[in-house]
């Protein structure tokens, strides 16, 4: 399989550091040229799964905009410009629900959408949870942490709890 080749590029859309839209001019090994291929470009980001010593998982409740509703996430958000996804990670952790881990563990690293790119998710498992502050979370994180047994979770995508695809790929990635 031969690469593609990117001819020029050129940004549509720039809005770092949450979004930005490119459009490239492509030559595909066959010498067809797609002159106008989208290409995202958006900050990566950790996901974790954060355990308790006796198996419980925390997720939480919260309302998201694309989903136009409320549902169940493991927590996580945006890796900073100068940090590591096990840094984001501990400090996302703290941040949305005030709890910190006894050891972590980064389980995998992947491509958001295989054509657009959209950065990367980056899948952290934490376990032995303890609560050490208040969340400290914005308006636009309002969140209810709960606890559900590790036995449960798929159940809860099963019922359409969890309905967001990195949430769903962590489910597979820790074997829930």
């Amino acid at each position: 399989m031969l690469p593609w080749i990117t001819q020029s590029s050129a940004i549509a859309y720039a809005a770092r550091p949450f979004l930005e839209v490119s459009l490239d001019e492509i030559l595909l090994p066959s010498g067809r040229v797609i002159p106008d291929f989208h290409r995202i470009w958006m900050s990566d980001y950790a996901i974790l799964c954060a355990e308790t010593d006796d198996g419980r998982i925390l997720l939480a409740r919260i309302y998201k905009q694309g989903v136009k509703d409320t549902t169940l996430i493991f927590p996580g958000g945006c890796i900073g410009e100068n940090e590591d996804a096990l840094e984001a990670a501990k400090r996302e952790l703290l941040e949305e629900t005030g709890y910190t881990a006894r050891e972590w563990r980064v389980m995998a690293k992947s491509v958001v959408h295989a054509n657009y790119g959209c950065g990367h998710a980056h899948f952290i498992h934490a376990k032995g949870l303890t609560k050490t502050q208040d969340a400290a979370v914005d308006d636009t994180e309002e969140l209810v942490v709960e606890f559900h047994p590790r036995a449960e979770v798929r159940a809860l995508m099963e019922r359409g709890e969890i309905v967001i695809l990195d949430c769903l790929a962590m489910i597979g990635v820790m074997g829930l």
